[in-house]
């Protein structure tokens, strides 16, 4: 998957359950419904590093700073840039993925 497309996606899925609340449409959809639904799709683009992120988002909730939709909404960065290092970055080096834009030696036969 294309890099750019992986954060939009990461961003559409936090984002939109946000913009349905704020507003309205005419559907039944409260700040927990919202938050509940963005924080059941975000793990599955970034999982196993976003549990940073949702720790960081109950963190904001459980303590009482904020309402879980402007948690979900300052946890999308952080769910985005783990998932983002995790598929990126670490993976690639570890197992050892060299960049599309090198050349390799051709096949000869």
């Amino acid at each position: 998957m294309n890099r750019i497309l992986y954060l939009a996606l990461c961003a559409l899925v936090c984002v939109a359950p946000i913009v349905v609340v704020a507003i309205g449409m005419g559907w039944p959809v409260t700040d927990g419904t919202a938050a509940g639904i963005a924080l059941l799709l975000i793990p599955i683009l970034t999982y196993p590093a976003g549990v940073v992120g949702t720790a960081f988002f109950l963190i904001l909730t459980l303590t009482g700073l904020t309402t879980l939709t402007e948690a979900m909404a300052l946890a999308a960065p952080i769910f985005a840039g783990a998932g983002y290092l995790q598929w990126y970055v670490i993976l690639p080096k570890v197992y050892g993925r060299k960049d599309r834009g090198s050349k390799s030696a051709p096949i000869s036969s």
